[in-house]
C-alpha cells in the first residue's frame, strides 16, 4: 500500500513538471475535475486509468516503478548490532544472504530446508533491518545500497574468518569455474596501492555482475564466492634467516 502511494505521489510530481492540471487531465480523460481531484486525493485508481495518465504523459507505469526506486532510502551499512543478530542466528544469516542475491521466498523454500513461518520470521526481522521491504505476498524489495559494505573486522567479517575463510582457500580451485592465482615479490609502496585500486575494481565488477545476474533464472545462478586480497607479508619460515 505504501509503495503505491508513492507512486501516485510520483506521478504528481510529473504532472506537475509537465504543466499538466487537474483541469487538463480531467479534459483528455473525458472525466470531471472533481472525479480527478477525489482519485488523487484517495489515491484510487484503475490500472486502466492510471495506464491512460501515463500515456499522455508519454510514461510507462514501469518509469513511475523505477522512480520510485530510485528515491526510496537505501542503507550502505547494518548497525554492529544489526550484524552481531545475524551472526546469532544461522537460518536469518542465511536468509540475509539469499535475498542480498535477489532471491524469492519461494527461491528460499526451495534450495534449502527451512519452513515457510520461520522463512517469514527472518524475513521480518530483515524488514525491521532495512535491509528489506517486505511487500503483499512475502515478495521482498532490497533496500540495500549497491556500495553496501560489512563492518571491517565487524561480526560478519569474523565470523568469515572463523567458519569460512580456511575452508575456502583449502578446497580445489581446477574446473572452467575457478582459479587461484598466488604472487610472492617484492613491491613498492606505489605499486601496492595500484593494486589495490585494481582489486577494488574487480570487487565492484563482482556487484555489476551479480545484480545483472539476478535476472536471470534461479536455477541457472550458483552460489560464487572471491577473496581478493593483498598486503606486506613472507613466509614465517624465512623470518629465521633475516639478519
Amino acid at each position: 500500500m505504501a509503495r503505491s502511494t508513492h507512486i501516485i505521489d510520483i506521478l504528481k510530481s510529473e504532472l506537475r513538471s509537465k504543466g499538466i492540471h487537474y483541469k487538463d487531465l480531467a479534459d483528455r480523460l473525458e472525466l470531471s475535475e472533481s472525479t480527478i481531484k477525489h482519485m488523487f486525493s484517495t489515491k484510487n485508481f484503475s490500472l486502466k486509468r492510471l495506464d491512460r495518465i501515463c500515456e499522455i504523459l508519454g510514461l510507462e507505469v514501469s518509469d513511475l516503478v523505477r522512480k520510485h526506486e530510485a528515491r526510496t532510502p537505501k542503507i550502505e551499512q547494518l548497525s554492529l548490532e544489526n550484524e552481531k543478530q545475524l551472526v546469532s542466528d544461522a537460518p536469518l544469516l542465511l536468509v540475509a544472504y539469499c535475498v542480498i542475491n535477489q532471491w524469492s521466498i519461494h527461491d528460499v523454500l526451495h534450495r534449502y530446508n527451512l519452513s515457510e513461518p520461520e522463512c517469514i520470521r527472518c524475513l521480518v526481522q530483515l524488514d525491521r533491518m532495512k535491509m528489506i521491504e517486505l511487500l503483499p505476498e512475502n515478495k521482498i524489495k532490497l533496500l540495500i545500497s549497491s556500495n553496501f559494505t560489512w563492518h571491517r573486522n565487524g561480526p560478519i567479517e569474523q565470523f568469515f574468518r572463523r567458519e569460512a575463510q580456511d575452508r575456502f582457500l583449502s578446497g580445489s580451485f581446477t574446473g572452467d569455474h575457478a582459479t587461484r592465482v598466488v604472487k610472492l615479490g617484492d613491491l613498492s609502496e606505489k605499486s601496492i596501492l595500484q593494486l589495490i585500486e585494481r582489486i577494488d575494481a574487480v570487487g565492484d565488477y563482482y556487484d555489476e555482475l551479480s545484480k545483472e545476474d539476478g535476472k536471470q533464472p534461479f536455477g541457472t545462478r550458483h552460489g560464487t564466492s572471491m577473496v581478493l586480497a593483498i598486503r606486506k607479508w613472507e613466509f614465517h619460515a624465512f623470518k629465521a634467516f633475516q639478519r
